[in-house]
């Protein structure tokens, strides 16, 4: 019979009792961490070129970093109640 340890399902539980988390969730952070660049700076991007096109500095660029910063509050939020931080 395999030890606690060596269940698989075991290891993935967000509520683990020694407070550490699985390499899943640990490479999940890591994803997060490398996209939010990219969650930013994409549509802030997108709002420069669309000002640049239409002469509409800098609304564009200010309307596309906002959203760029909110989807990337909502998901690290979501990220965090994930782990347990937020009930």
């Amino acid at each position: 019979m395999p030890s606690e340890e060596e269940n698989p399902d075991e290891r993935d539980r967000p509520d683990r009792s020694d407070g550490g988390i699985s390499w899943r969730q640990a490479m999940g952070t890591v994803g997060l961490a490398l996209a939010i660049p990219w969650m930013i700076g994409v549509p802030a991007l997108i709002g420069w070129w669309l000002d640049e096109k239409y002469a509409t500095t800098p609304i564009w660029l200010i309307i596309g970093l906002a959203l760029g910063l909110l989807t990337t509050a909502v998901d690290i939020y979501k990220l965090l109640k994930r782990f347990g931080q937020f009930k």
